[in-house]
């Protein structure tokens, strides 16, 4: 063991493209199976060796793209999409394996980010320039990370320094008025390493919700992100990591259409890790983070409301070898979640505290991962998670994979403890949404490229609604019932030069009581990314299509399912300049990620970036 969418608009068009990649895309992986990845067991692996579902995205892959922001860069990826009310800025939601946004857990540099209100990430507010690298894990990972981990675990990685001393930059303008600039330094030296990344992007938007005020809803971002690592003789190694993100938002509300609402934001994540060896089979983790998710909202230049959580993490964590092939992990982790605003909560303030450990073990062909964790909240009780998973080798070529793990989501601060001055109160008697998951999996690594087929059901319990009480008076409960059924098909190959990746998700999402579909999740949705070298120019393209997803509970609303197609290229001007040009949505298709809120439609980009080899 090694430790390191489619309505019937778009159905003609899947066709063509499915007809096209069905002989080399019976499956998906969209990364390499030697690529490391650290977030699926809390420890550097590569996929081959890791018996999760895994996407890594490094920083070539963010360059390459061309994506302005996470949501576009994630979007389609497999067993994910993404949703935006109404361009950059504007709130994003996350559908992982067809969970909900509060059901996935995501990570800067270990530690938890979000907020503890919501219980939602403000994923628009974190500037694509200060990222090094995403890891994407799909199915359960409560046995590891503890609450919230139902849909899986999306964990980013800021930037960090190389060897040498580099200076970067980057311009860029584009459609709406558009302008990002950034710019870099960073450096390794012996043991020591470093690095500054600062960006600020300006733009003007355009009108976010339809049948609203007709105006444009701009947004403005400034961001900075430092790291720094030193390694001492005797083999501890130190690193201070820190992502701070200021944004500046125009949006429109159907609750005032000619009111003008604009919200101030902040998200920032400081975190510090200690690693050493106390001997050559034990390694040993410490980690101290802190993050917090802020806004301030007005209406009209007038002040209405505040909201402000820190959440912080204390983890000490153990890898131990028990013989060449085995290994346990255990640890400790701590957090306590705070909030402070304009509104009033019961309580503002909560511990948890968590024991994890999980074995690994290769015998033969054969791979078992076992991990269990104890959960104790001042807010809900104790609780206890799971996961076993097999692995075996049918061929050199040919692995399968079954495994089992449960989860659960913990109630936020509103759902427990938010009281409104008209009676629609917090419920302190919930219990946390609790989840089960089987997933069977089959991935293939032949001389053409990888492959992959993920068959998975989740069901979960206690889904927590706002029910009303009594006239115009809400409260949330445990009511609903969810299950999910899901296929992940996926491949990365080599088509007559060029490089295609390409993935299938087909989905059932409904709710277990009525047998309606889940709101805001279509059925299914289809990715392929093709990109070619030609000599000192990159050419690329991806198309981007999901079905229509249904917007109410009761299923009469939906969003219709649409078909989008990105063309982009490069060019390198010399070994450190590189000019990038970008056309987004080429048809001009006019579709929604969510009903009613506007996208941008055709879309221009262009920049120039400056990075010495």
């Amino acid at each position: 063991m090694k430790f390191i969418r489619f309505d019937q608009s778009t159905q003609p068009l899947l066709f063509l493209t499915t007809l096209f990649t069905v002989p080399v895309t019976t499956a998906l992986a969209a990364t390499s199976l030697d690529t490391i990845n650290i977030t699926a067991n809390r420890m550097a692996q590569t996929i081959d060796e890791t018996l999760a579902a895994v996407t890594v995205l490094t920083r070539d892959d963010i360059q390459k793209s061309q994506a302005k922001n996470i949501t576009q860069l994630l979007d389609g990826t497999q067993g994910l999409t993404m949703s935006n009310n109404g361009g950059l800025g504007k709130a994003t939601g996350i559908r992982l394996r067809g969970t909900d946004s509060k059901q996935v857990l995501v990570l800067i540099d270990g530690v938890r980010i979000g907020s503890a209100t919501l219980g939602t990430v403000a994923f628009q507010d974190i500037p694509l320039s200060q990222i090094e690298r995403i890891e994407v894990v799909r199915g359960p990972r409560s046995q590891l990370y503890g609450a919230d981990a139902v849909g899986g675990v999306i964990h980013i990685f800021t930037r960090q320094g190389r060897q040498g001393t580099r200076v970067s930059g980057d311009v860029e303008y584009g459609s709406h008025n558009t302008k990002r600039v950034g710019l870099g330094v960073s450096g390794a030296d012996g043991s020591f390493d470093y690095s500054l990344q600062l960006s600020h992007l300006n733009t003007d938007g355009f009108n976010a919700l339809k049948n609203n005020n007709p105006d444009k809803d701009g947004y403005e971002n400034r961001a900075f992100s430092g790291s720094v690592g030193y390694l001492f003789d005797n083999g501890v190694k130190l690193n201070l990591n820190v992502l701070r993100s200021e944004g500046e938002n125009e949006y429109d509300s159907a609750w005032g259409p000619g009111n003008l609402y604009t919200a101030d934001s902040l998200q920032q994540s400081v975190s510090g890790k200690l690693t050493f060896s106390p001997n050559e089979i034990w390694d040993v983790t410490l980690l101290l983070g802190e993050t917090r998710d802020q806004s301030t909202n007005n209406t009209n230049g007038a002040f209405t409301s505040y909201f402000n959580t820190k959440r912080r993490q204390l983890s000490w964590q153990n890898d131990l070898e028990l013989g060449e092939e085995s290994l346990l992990t255990f640890g400790l982790d701590f957090t306590r979640d705070a909030v402070e605003g304009s509104s009033n909560y019961s309580v503002n303030e909560r511990d948890n505290k968590a024991l994890f450990a999980q074995y690994q073990r290769e015998f033969g062909k054969n791979s078992i991962v076992l991990g269990l964790r104890h959960d104790d909240s001042e807010s809900y009780g104790s609780y206890n998670t799971g996961n076993i998973a097999f692995g075996r080798d049918l061929t050199d070529m040919l692995r399968v994979i079954a495994s089992y793990g449960t989860g659960f989501r913990a109630p936020t601060f509103n759902d427990l403890y938010y009281q409104d001055p008209w009676g629609s109160n917090g419920n302190p008697n919930l219990t946390p949404e609790e989840s089960n998951s089987f997933e069977l999996a089959f991935k293939g690594k032949q001389s053409w490229g990888n492959w992959n087929i993920n068959l998975f059901r989740t069901d979960i319990d206690g889904l927590i609604d706002w029910v009303e009480i009594a006239p115009f008076t809400y409260q949330p409960q445990n009511i609903s019932q969810a299950r999910i059924d899901g296929l992940e098909t996926g491949l990365d190959t080599e088509l007559v030069g060029w490089t295609v990746a390409a993935n299938l998700t087909l989905l059932d999402p409904r709710d277990k009581t009525t047998d309606k579909f889940l709101i805001d999740r279509s059925q299914r949705t289809l990715r392929i990314d093709v990109d070619r070298t030609f000599g000192d120019t990159e050419l690329g393209a991806t198309f981007n299509a999901r079905s229509r997803s249904y917007s109410n509970i009761s299923n009469t609303l939906m969003a219709d399912g649409f078909g989008t197609l990105d063309l982009r290229a490069a060019h390198h001007l010399s070994s450190d300049w590189t000019l990038r040009g970008q056309i987004r949505n080429l048809f001009d298709r006019d579709y929604e990620t969510i009903r009613t809120y506007n996208t941008g439609g055709r879309e221009f980009f262009v920049s120039v970036h400056y990075e010495p080899k």
